[in-house]
């Protein structure tokens, strides 16, 4: 099938009517040689894209990252369906709740294993986050983009470095988009997480990409201390607000040597951030991708020194993507990862040291600078599990 011109007949198909122009749209769609489910698929889609943003390079880079999808038969949805590559180590914060300066001295990873993964996503993924360290510290994200304009990459940045000209060259790419972390809805509340000051940057970041109409989102971490603050409908309606397009959140996993260990959610919490995270998806309100599953298998996750880790927040691996077939070393990963029994979605709350016990068994190896209590330690563990199995109990008491 000829991508290029179909993309160029539906590409036509975002500024029209679709109330008017459906028949004309299908019709054409038809004679080209489109069968009536992918006619379907197309036109859901070009409605999607048009209720996420209505940005012309987004919604044009987004239709080329969909037409890859079809041509590659990529058939995934949720955790499963993207990955995250942790580019670079560099970082001009320190953020108290940071996964990523604990374990590994590496500064950047090297162009040839990043090709390696790349070169995988390709066929078998259908976006890819880039994360850090600091991503906007690497200009290579840039060179990502240029070479892969059918590759939809996000970033998860502080937003301290984007200034006018960063968005400026966001918007001539229109694959990029920025997940900014904001962790609070005052400055008080994120600065107590990244420094003072932060959310100051964040703000004037925000500001540059709505005046190069810029695509952008929003990731928050969730904790027992800002969980009100960030899961409530005043800070999303806010957020959607300044332009945001994208929301996510995500829970807090005690990382690190000095882990905040009163950060740790509740079991009220938790139940109060996954209704929440529910009924943003049902509403609508903002585009959240819904990756719950009964059963974590796990976020695939490339060190940048090209581990493969099935998690951002657990410092183990047994496989490297530079030591043989990467997708064999993948499957492998996700068969080890599962193939442990725990009780509800996430293994790092509900079992932390039997998980980690049983990864070692399969020869996992520790890639952490530093012992991590939450993965050591009785009492923390036992924290976690306790508070964890809370939530269980609320989720069959008041469904989910």
């Amino acid at each position: 099938m000829n991508f290029k011109k179909l993309f160029s007949l539906v590409s036509a198909g975002i500024s029209c009517d679709l109330k008017h122009n459906q028949k004309k749209v299908l019709l054409e769609l038809q004679q080209f040689g489109v069968s009536q489910e992918k006619q379907r698929v197309l036109l859901q889609y070009i409605v999607k894209i048009r209720s996420i943003t209505t940005n012309p390079k987004t919604q044009a880079s987004l239709f080329k990252s969909f037409f890859r999808i079809v041509n590659e038969d990529i058939d995934k949805d949720g955790r499963g369906s993207s990955i995250i590559i942790e580019i670079t180590k560099k970082c001009g914060k320190n953020c108290i709740h940071c996964y990523s300066k604990f374990n590994d001295r590496t500064t950047s990873m090297t162009d040839e294993t990043l090709d390696i993964i790349v070169d995988y996503a390709r066929k078998n993924c259908k976006h890819i986050f880039l994360t850090g360290g600091e991503p906007t510290m690497d200009p290579r994200v840039f060179t990502l983009a240029e070479n892969n304009p059918d590759i939809m990459f996000f970033i998860f940045t502080n937003g301290s470095l984007i200034t006018s000209a960063y968005a400026k060259h966001l918007f001539k790419l229109g694959n990029v988009i920025p997940l900014i972390g904001i962790d609070g809805s005052v400055p008080s509340t994120h600065d107590a997480f990244r420094g003072k000051g932060s959310f100051n940057e964040v703000m004037e970041a925000i500001n540059h990409l709505n005046k190069s109409n810029v695509s952008w989102g929003f990731i928050s971490l969730v904790t027992e201390h800002n969980a009100t603050e960030v899961l409530s409908k005043e800070f999303l309606k806010h957020m959607v607000q300044k332009g945001a397009i994208i929301a996510r959140f995500l829970e807090y996993i005690p990382v690190g040597p000095k882990p905040l260990t009163d950060c740790i959610l509740s079991g009220d919490t938790y139940y109060f951030l996954e209704k929440r995270k529910n009924e943003i998806i049902q509403s609508g309100t903002i585009y959240m991708q819904d990756i719950a599953e009964k059963k974590c298998n796990g976020l695939l996750y490339f060190s940048v020194n090209g581990d493969i880790k099935n998690c951002f927040c657990f410092h183990y691996a047994k496989y490297n993507v530079t030591l043989g077939n990467i997708k064999e070393n993948i499957a492998r990963t996700r068969k080890d990862w599962t193939s442990y029994t725990w009780e509800g979605e996430c293994p790092l709350y509900s079992d932390p040291i039997g998980f980690k016990n049983h990864l070692m068994t399969c020869g996992w190896k520790n890639l952490s600078l530093v012992k991590e209590p939450y993965l050591n330690d009785g009492n923390l563990s036992q924290k976690l599990r306790r508070n964890y199995a809370q939530f269980l109990g609320l989720k069959v008491k008041k469904g989910l």
